[in-house]
């Protein structure tokens, strides 16, 4: 699969896909309604990924203020993902992604290189916070990263790498 290169202004790939919380998402009649946000994590047992996951919670209200909708992207198998869903009392739908597509189709690849030089420091904080690794699943070198799309169906804000809420709010 050909990775695509998307810059601030493209059109946001379409999709419609069901959730594991939410029933079926489409894309198309929720940019209508208002703006989007798509994190693409890599799977809830990842330990940096549960970390950003903890932050994304603390500060959902800040993002749920904005009027934006968020969608979180997963590579974990629909039991791990329950687990979490219940466990954390996820509200916003959590899709999977089969096989790295949806990634590949927001130009998600391998981890870049500043994504992959900040893992010792998420680990240690990830460790402090006394979160540790859960199972393996999906592609362990899979780059995340975050999408705000406006209403109109334009992309807004990308970043690869680690969850960034603060550049998020900035476009919100």
């Amino acid at each position: 699969m050909v990775k695509v290169k998307l810059k601030v202004g493209d059109e946001a790939p379409l999709f419609k896909l069901d959730s594991y919380n939410a029933g079926s998402i489409d894309l198309v009649e929720l940019i209508e309604k208002q703006r989007i946000v798509i994190i693409f994590s890599r799977y809830f047992g990842c330990p940096i990924c549960q970390l950003d996951l903890k932050e994304l919670m603390e500060r959902l209200s800040e993002i749920e203020e904005t009027g934006a909708k968020l969608l979180y992207i997963t590579q974990s198998s629909e039991e791990i993902a329950k687990n979490f869903i219940e466990e954390e009392n996820i509200s916003f739908p959590v899709i999977p992604s089969s096989k790295d597509k949806l990634y590949a189709e927001y130009g998600l690849g391998k981890m870049t290189l500043g994504t992959i030089k900040k893992v010792p420091g998420k680990l240690k904080a990830a460790k402090k916070a006394g979160i540790s690794h859960g199972p393996k699943e999906g592609t362990e070198s899979q780059c995340p990263g975050q999408f705000v799309i406006e209403n109109n169906g334009q992309l807004i804000h990308l970043k690869k790498g680690w969850l960034d809420i603060d550049s998020l709010l900035e476009v919100l």
